[in-house]
């Protein structure tokens, strides 16, 4: 089915890949990683740099055009979907946070893909140079394919954290070439088994300052005003796109299953009533979400554009309804799942992917519950 009415170039590129990663889904999972013809298709279309500015060659997409990109990759299959916004999002923090000098080296010749774990795991002690930086990292969503692999690493001097001038932890991430980088796999997983999510290791690299950024205290350095919707605001485009694909990948198939299917000994589930009342529930919870995420996001960009800033609330709006977003998908594919039976059960089953695909997800720390305590201490403290 079509997601959306957007009719954008960007959005229509995405759609025009679904019967291709469709095709290459299974292999997808089987090898860890996106296959070759869908790396090579998504770099044609230009998917790897949505988010990146215009000034370096990307799409520099709004908001709502993103989050439909995003929802149309994951619909098609989540693994897909999950490393592309993985490595959309990490491009265009490279992008628009580091200096002019690593941007050169990462943008200039060609569009580099970038991916890694950018929380700060990994230690970076000053040097001349630079700094040099240390850390095992896990979950490095799009590595399989990435040019560059980003490292966040708590600033270390004398053996003690260091404190920023506004008394924040120093933390910052760092970008190195694939090459210096130690992979060691690691990738056996319930869902999200195509992302080559791959543990790898940074001993000792020396990395100039220009490659890197603070991860408290980044301001955007290149692109419009609307990347002032923050890191944080950014990383949320993806997370809630995901779930709104999978989501709803999972209910339209189910739907599917329920017009052929009949278990032994009762009526097809097309005239079950209680099928026929849950799956109106879910189908509306999903709408809903959507409507909500596409709003929220829309709400945020306009206050950027317009004041130079969202506020804390719409802020953590934006984490409170990808994290809802992810609930209700992942209500919807368990939904899903029940009543495919042992259609879902067999491989290949696209509902089982769903169900696999969502609940992995739902691990990630980006969608924890407390996101949801945020937004309620923003509410209270707003009066």
């Amino acid at each position: 089915m079509t997601l959306t009415t957007d009719t954008s170039p960007l959005v229509e590129r995405a759609r025009a890949l679904t019967p291709l990663i469709e095709a290459e889904a299974a292999r997808s999972e089987h090898e860890g990683t996106m296959t070759p013809a869908v790396v090579e298709a998504l770099r044609d279309a230009g998917l790897f740099w949505v988010l990146v500015p215009a000034e370096l060659g990307g799409s520099e997409a709004d908001v709502t055009t993103s989050l439909a990109v995003f929802e149309e990759l994951a619909y098609a299959d989540g693994s897909t979907g999950w490393s592309a916004m993985a490595n959309a999002t990490t491009s265009c923090f490279a992008a628009i946070y580091t200096g002019d000098e690593a941007v050169e080296a990462m943008f200039g010749d060609h569009l580099g893909i970038h991916a890694g774990m950018l929380g700060p795991i990994g230690e970076a002690h000053p040097v001349d140079t630079g700094f040099r930086v240390e850390g095992r990292y896990q979950f490095g969503s799009g590595s399989g394919h990435a040019d560059w692999m980003g490292a966040g690493a708590m600033e270390v001097v004398d053996g003690e954290p260091v404190v920023s001038e506004l008394g924040l932890p120093a933390m910052r991430v760092f970008f190195l070439p694939r090459d210096q980088v130690e992979f060691r796999g690691n990738w056996d997983v319930l869902g999200l088994a195509g992302t080559g999510s791959y543990d790898y290791a940074v001993e000792g690299a020396v990395v100039a300052e220009p490659f890197s950024f603070s991860l408290l205290e980044a301001v955007a350095r290149r692109g419009g005003p609307g990347y002032g919707i923050g890191l944080f605001g950014l990383t949320a485009i993806g997370h809630a796109a995901f779930a709104l694909g999978v989501g709803r990948r999972a209910v339209d198939e189910v739907l599917a299953i329920a017009r052929a299917k009949q278990r032994l000994g009762a009526e097809p589930i097309a005239e079950q009533q209680i099928f026929l009342h849950d799956f109106a529930m879910h189908d509306a919870a999903m709408r809903s979400a959507r409507a909500f995420v596409f709003d929220s996001f829309a709400e945020a960009e306009a206050a950027v554009l317009q004041e130079g800033m969202a506020s804390i609330e719409e802020q953590q709006r934006l984490r409170q309804c990808t994290t809802y977003a992810t609930r209700v998908a992942a209500d919807a594919a368990r939904f899903a799942y029940t009543w495919a039976g042992s259609s879902g059960l067999r491989n290949p089953s696209v509902v089982q992917r769903c169900f696999r695909d969502i609940h992995a997800g739902t691990q990630h720390l980006y969608v924890d519950n407390n996101t949801l305590t945020g937004y309620t201490q923003a509410r209270l403290a707003g009066g």
